[in-house]
Formats: C-alpha cells, sequence, structure tokens
C-alpha cells in the first residue's frame, strides 16, 4: 500500500521545468557619421563590429592600392625622357 502512495505521488510531481532554449543576444550596434562627398549632411550607420571590421579593411585595401598605383605611375618602361 506505502508503495502504490509513493507511486501515485511520483507522478502527480510535475516534472521539472526545462529552461527556455535561451535566444542569442543581438550584437550590439556601433554607429558612425558620414559625410558623403560634396555634401554638408551627415548620414548615421549603424553596424556591428564585425561588421565595421570588414568596412575598415575594405577601405584600407583601397587605400594602399591606390597609393601603390601612385607610387608606380613614374616607373613605366614604354617611355623614355631623352626622346630615343
Amino acid at each position: 500500500m506505502l508503495t502504490l502512495f509513493i507511486l501515485a505521488t511520483a507522478l502527480q510531481v510535475p516534472a521539472e521545468p526545462q529552461p527556455a532554449a535561451e535566444k542569442p543576444k543581438p550584437e550590439k550596434k556601433i554607429c558612425r557619421r558620414d559625410a558623403a562627398t560634396g555634401s554638408i549632411m551627415t548620414m548615421r550607420t549603424c553596424r556591428t563590429a564585425a561588421e565595421w571590421a570588414q568596412v575598415d579593411a575594405a577601405a584600407a585595401d583601397v587605400t594602399a592600392e591606390a597609393l601603390r598605383q601612385r607610387a608606380n605611375a613614374g616607373t613605366s618602361m614604354t617611355s623614355s625622357r631623352d626622346g630615343s
């Protein structure tokens, strides 16, 4: 009889609630103000830190390429100064 009582009570006790699946927190946005060339108006652009890192890396690549082209502009093999 005692085992029947214990078994009946065990069936009535609700199982422990499982914690809800935690949603990943959205990554914090970082906002910057950018002025378009030729404009006095600024625009607010918000991106995550990872996205800003990609934008900054792309801008650095473009700048480095422009500097390389500028440095190599005077080293052309097809022209000569003495006219020959």
